[in-house]
This record gives structure tokens, sequence and C-alpha cells, in this order.
């Protein structure tokens, strides 16, 4: 019996030198990762202080004078019996307060971390779903 050959699998080649020169930092106006992770850190420890539990997934995304934070399962388990029990507007709104609160506890880090003053703070909490998004409006460059 002939041995079975399969054929090869090439690799995706990595970017070449030159090719890698030429990837540039983040657009002006916008946030870097280690900027975006002191973001994440700093509302994932707010939010973790005043409700006892933090989001296990959040991610920062920039435009030009805007901070977007996606933040994904942050429900305390009372919350999520709330939620099942059809109590969603209460959760919303205990968790739009607390957020507030976790706003004046962020901004510092967040005008630190982007080298702009906040100057807008919008949330939009989904019980629901288990998440909320959060725009972060800084100062115009």
């Amino acid at each position: 019996m002939a041995p079975v050959t399969r054929p090869a699998v090439s690799a995706k080649p990595d970017a070449s030198p030159t090719a890698r020169k030429t990837q540039r930092g983040p657009e002006r106006g916008t946030i870097d990762g280690p900027a975006a992770m002191a973001i994440c850190n700093a509302i994932t420890g707010a939010m973790k202080q005043s409700c006892g539990k933090g989001p296990t997934k959040v991610k920062a995304y920039s435009t030009h004078d805007d901070v977007a934070v996606v933040v994904q399962d942050m429900l305390t388990t009372l919350e999520k019996t709330l939620v099942q029990d059809g109590h969603e507007q209460l959760v919303g709104e205990a968790r739009q307060g607390l957020t507030e609160r976790a706003a004046k506890e962020c901004r510092a880090t967040i005008e630190q971390a982007t080298g702009r003053r906040v100057v807008g703070w919008q949330t939009e909490v989904n019980p629901s779903a288990d998440r909320a998004i959060t725009l972060i409006q800084l100062q115009p460059l």
C-alpha cells in the first residue's frame, strides 16, 4: 500500500521588515493600546468598587473626539434575578446612577491616558443583554 501524501500547507508569509516600517501608530486624535487598556481598567475597577462586580469583557474604541467603551457581563446575581423577573427598568435605572459615580472616578485616568479633557459622558445600559455602552466626549483638538 502506498503512503498517503497530503498537500503542503503554506503559512501566510509575515510582513517584510520594510512593510513593518511603513506601519504607523494610531491616527491623530485616536487612543493607542496602552491608553485604551488604562481606560478599560479604570472603568472595570470603578464598576467593581461601586457594584461589587466588574464586567468580564471591556473594549474601548475611539474616534477623533470620542471614546466608546462597551462592557459586557457586568450584572450581579441579584440584578440578573431582577431582570429574569421582568424588572429591567429598575436595574437599568440603578446602573445609570452607578455609572455617574464611575464617571467621576474614571475622569482623571481617562484624561491622563488620552491627554485631553473629558467634556461629556453618556451611558446606555441594556440589562436584558447584560451590556452597556459609554460614550466619552473629549475636548476637541
